[in-house]
């Protein structure tokens, strides 16, 4: 069997209300339910994806993807399960809103 390379999809736009997160959340759990491993990442610090797959209020064991863009914190360590077979979410909360502030002043940041 031959690997097929990762598949990186992004839903964004810059208006709220247009269902990113809605859409994000169907379309990965579609994928997962077709035995695709599929990784959500939230980058909103309202963590709306985070709490619409189920797992507001919960962080992996290096944190959250605030952690790995402000800590170095390595993005494996941040991964969790959620309830369905081959979703898993890198979650957000609301220390994110923070990071934009962080980021800006550190010095590696290519």
């Amino acid at each position: 069997m031959t690997k097929r390379p990762a598949l990186i999809v992004a839903i964004a736009n810059q208006k709220g209300g247009v269902a990113k997160t809605t859409t994000t959340i169907n379309l990965g759990a579609s994928l997962a339910l077709a035995n695709q491993r599929v990784l959500l990442v939230d980058v909103d610090p309202q963590g709306n994806l985070t709490s619409g797959v189920g797992q507001k209020g919960r962080a992996g064991p290096g944190g959250t993807v605030y952690d790995a863009l402000t800590q170095g914190v390595d993005p494996h360590a941040i991964i969790i399960s959620t309830g369905v077979d081959h979703l898993s979410l890198i979650p957000a909360d609301r220390d994110l809103t923070g990071a934009e502030i962080e980021l800006v002043s550190l010095e590696a940041r290519d």
